[in-house]
């Protein structure tokens, strides 16, 4: 191409005189197409991203939370044992008995 024929296209482009060439006009229609999927290409990654988001946030509170349920476990684990129930109950006064406590057995009837 010469440098004539560069002027005379640029000077369409810049003028819009190229948007009623008839090729232009005929392949408007997959232009719009192309530009439809180009934005929704740009949506749907941008979703994926959020959603990406989304889920790291959602990872680091579930790990915390999972901390939390592992620590109170653990403590609910150490207040059941023995010697911890009887320390609570010294410190409310209660005194635990030297002596296991009877066994009270109900009598079977026959007629069961």
């Amino acid at each position: 191409m010469d440098k004539q024929s560069n002027k005379g296209l640029l000077a369409s482009v810049l003028r819009g005189s190229f948007l009623g060439h008839p090729y232009v006009v005929r392949n408007l229609p997959f232009v719009a197409f192309l530009s439809a999927l180009g934005v929704l290409a740009i949506f749907w990654a941008h979703r994926a991203e959020q959603r990406a988001r989304q889920i790291s946030k959602l990872s680091a509170e579930l790990s915390e939370v999972k901390s939390e349920y592992l620590e109170a476990k653990s403590t609910l684990m150490r207040m059941g044992t023995e010697g911890s129930v009887r320390q609570r109950a010294q410190t409310l006064g209660m005194i635990a008995p030297k002596k296991a406590p009877d066994r009270i057995n109900k009598p079977q009837d026959d007629a069961e």
